[in-house]
């Protein structure tokens, strides 16, 4: 029975030394994803403190936290962009193996692209009065979603927000 679980350790270890020198070109581009992902948990945690100051009676807990429950939605969020980078390094390297396409680096730079996005629209949304830079959030906060009521199950009705969320827009505004 010991020679069994240590043959399957050895071929575990194995696909695991395949896996490694096979995708190792992808490593840097999941670890820049990750990071960029990281920051956009860690922008709305700044988001949820900031709409905790600025509506203290209409959230529901009394203090901006850190939550576990939040944070173990970035996992699958993770996870998802790793298997799209590692996809698109294998179109790249299996399919088109004569004609050099980088998707991968395409599929990384997408990826950073929509949480870049993310990360401004939690910047932007609920800015407190004295910031030092409300000035470039708020021009910002006319073309980005406001995350204030999406991310916290607030209600603050369109006299918080100051100007027309892209959903409230009119055909009469192009």
């Amino acid at each position: 029975m010991e020679r069994w679980f240590e043959y399957i350790m050895m071929t575990f270890g194995g696909l695991i030394g395949w896996f490694v020198g096979e995708f190792k070109p992808t490593f840097p581009l999941i670890l820049i994803a990750v990071l960029f992902i990281l920051y956009d948990s860690w922008s709305a945690y700044e988001l949820d403190k900031r709409v905790h100051r600025k509506y203290p009676d209409k959230t529901k807990r009394e203090e901006a936290k850190f939550v576990s429950y939040k944070f173990r939605n970035v996992i699958p969020t993770i996870i998802e962009r790793l298997v799209v980078i590692i996809l698109a390094y294998c179109v790249q390297r299996w399919i088109f193996v004569d004609l050099y396409v980088p998707l991968s680096y395409i599929a990384a730079g997408v990826v950073c692209a929509e949480q870049l996005l993310s990360i401004a629209e939690n910047k932007a949304s609920c800015r407190l009065p004295g910031d030092k830079h409300a000035r470039m959030w708020k021009m910002l906060a006319h073309v980005l979603i406001d995350k204030t009521e999406r991310h916290f199950d607030v209600d603050f009705g369109p006299e918080a927000h100051g100007h027309k969320h892209r959903t409230q827009l009119d055909r009469d505004d192009f």
